[in-house]
């Protein structure tokens, strides 16, 4: 057991440090929520409310908290680990016979329950949230075009519907049933259709029958050939997926350049958990480095440069990915081996 949380000091220094971590989560949920519904402002309408606004920045958060994981940790272990420093602790430890290697190991503890939790979060809740989210907004500002929503391709007919909140439901559908000389018979539109016991149930709709030159209205009806789980794997955005949505929908897919976008996500998602032990090994080289002034001040400083340029160099080589002049996992690897180099150095720098 103690192996799992180490002896009364290496609590201390994880406590610390969690709590660190904590401090910089609020810190950083606060102001995203600050800038997030200050740049909503300007887009309320009448279907676009406050409270929408308000809504959508709050939920947000446990987004942009997963995304901006690795650098909440740096930022943490650097707030903990500096003060620790500034308050004789980390000479403590060390007294009572801890390396500088028990000291980062035992910071790095309540990262790993992080990191655990945020893939837990991540696999089971955040592409739920992200999807409702994002697909509410853009309905309430209507900024949906018809060439902006989700087409698929059934047996029958061809398949529209503008957005989708919840996986369970579609909202805005219109279906153009051809005939066997692919024209088309009939217009049905419809308000939206939600999934239940293995069925598309639409509601409100309007049958334009171009054959007979009739419209007739219906409260609902059965879409038999409504999206099945592939058709929703193929149409949704990347960032709504899980990793084992994402590595079923690769299977089926077969456009390039969606392959492309679904590749990326994969491998972002897959080394999330690295950068972010990569992040504090290098944070924890601004503590223990031979920094000139080594003021807590001018320590988080270095960190926030650090973290705001491999952010900008991440987001750099993914959109070179995304258009297709990088490939996916080399976009998300280089970062990656830029951060262990930069790492190397500063540790090395401490040694020398």
């Amino acid at each position: 057991m103690i192996y799992l949380t180490g002896d009364i000091v290496e609590r201390n220094i994880s406590r610390k440090i969690l709590l660190g971590i904590a401090l910089v989560t609020v810190a950083i949920s606060v102001l995203d929520f600050l800038f997030t519904f200050l740049a909503e402002i300007p887009d309320i309408t009448n279907s676009y409310l406050l409270s929408d606004a308000f809504f959508y920045s709050l939920y947000s958060i446990p987004i942009s908290i997963y995304e901006y994981l690795s650098y909440i940790c740096l930022l943490g272990v650097l707030l903990g680990l500096g003060n620790m420093k500034e308050e004789g602790e980390l000479i403590a430890s060390r007294t009572l016979g801890k390396s500088n290697l028990n000291i980062v190991f035992a910071a790095l503890r309540p990262v790993f329950l992080i990191i655990l939790v945020g893939l837990i979060f991540q696999e089971a809740a955040l592409p739920k949230i992200s999807q409702s989210n994002e697909e509410s907004r853009l309905i309430k500002q209507n900024k949906i075009a018809l060439d902006e929503g989700y087409w698929f391709a059934s047996p029958s007919a061809f398949n529209y519907f503008r957005s989708s909140p919840e996986r369970n439901r579609v909202d805005e559908i219109t279906i153009y049933e051809t005939s066997n000389q692919q024209q088309i018979k009939r217009i049905i539109s419809s308000k939206f259709a939600e999934f239940n016991d293995d069925q598309w149930i639409m509601h409100e709709l309007m049958i334009n029958d171009l054959g007979k030159k009739q419209i007739s209205y219906k409260n609902s009806e059965i879409w038999l050939e409504g999206p099945s789980p592939s058709d929703m794997k193929r149409v949704l955005s990347p960032r709504y997926f899980s990793l084992n949505e994402l590595r079923g929908a690769l299977k089926e897919e077969i456009s390039e350049y969606r392959a492309n976008n679904l590749l990326l996500e994969f491998w972002r998602k897959i080394f999330h958990p690295f950068s972010t032990v990569l992040l504090i090994l290098l944070a924890a080289s601004f503590v223990f480095g031979n920094i000139r002034d080594d003021s807590l001040g001018k320590r988080i400083l270095f960190g926030i440069l650090f973290a705001f340029s491999l952010n900008i160099l991440r987001n750099l080589f993914e959109s070179m990915a995304a258009v297709s002049l990088l490939n996916p996992f080399n976009a998300v690897v280089i970062p990656l081996v830029f951060t262990i180099f930069v790492t190397v150095y500063f540790w090395k720098l401490k040694s020398s």
